[in-house]
């Protein structure tokens, strides 16, 4: 089948973590997003819901997070002159500088493989609806950590990253072939032939 690469730009540590929730229900994030595109093609909507975790009363977030109109702040670190100008023996004034700049989140590159009409039909219809892939890839990330799973109302992927030896021990891949095998052996699923020929279509 052929596929093409697609980058998406994410906060580094969101996506250490979902790659970790991902990998221990045996898929990737190649696999979850393949599933949901596919999925957004076919209904031509985010097929979930987007909202924040639940919280109590107390965990709401205090009034010193807010300016005086109301509005979230984005979080601020501060620095002293004193704690940059430290070399060739400068000394501080009496009043120290206070510098003060915005928090950057560390951001990655999330690099996965792609059918290329997956992606551009995916692209059109996000970009209808006022979304990028980068956007729509951590809006989902950010739900599958809030809730520490896949969104229930994603189709699961039918097919898993098996072969894939980061994903699966030998112990894990050879139950899953003899499941495979026994359910071949039952007609159960497509013929050996039926995928192949499939396969040779994309080729």
């Amino acid at each position: 089948m052929k596929t093409v690469n697609l980058q998406v730009r994410i906060n580094e540590d969101l996506k250490q973590e979902v790659s970790s929730i991902l990998k221990a229900q045996g898929l990737s994030y190649t696999s979850m997003l393949d599933a949901l595109f596919r999925q957004i093609i076919k209904e031509r909507r985010i097929p979930f819901a987007i909202a924040l975790p639940t919280i109590t009363s107390d965990d709401t977030p205090t009034p010193s997070t807010l300016n005086k109109n109301g509005i979230y702040e984005q979080p601020k670190a501060s620095l002293k002159a004193s704690d940059a100008i430290n070399t060739y023996g400068t000394t501080t004034t009496k009043d120290d500088v206070v510098i003060s700049f915005d928090k950057i989140d560390k951001t990655g590159i999330l690099n996965i493989r792609i059918d290329p009409k997956v992606k551009t039909l995916t692209t059109a219809i996000l970009k209808e609806m006022g979304l990028t892939i980068s956007q729509t890839v951590t809006i989902v990330s950010k739900q599958i950590q809030f809730t520490n799973d896949i969104p229930s109302t994603i189709h699961r992927p039918e097919w898993i990253d098996a072969i894939n030896n980061n994903l699966w021990t030998n112990e894990d891949l050879n139950t899953r072939i003899k499941i495979g095998l026994n359910q071949a052996k039952k007609g159960i699923g497509d013929s050996a032939e039926k995928v192949f020929n499939d396969l040779l279509k994309d080729l």
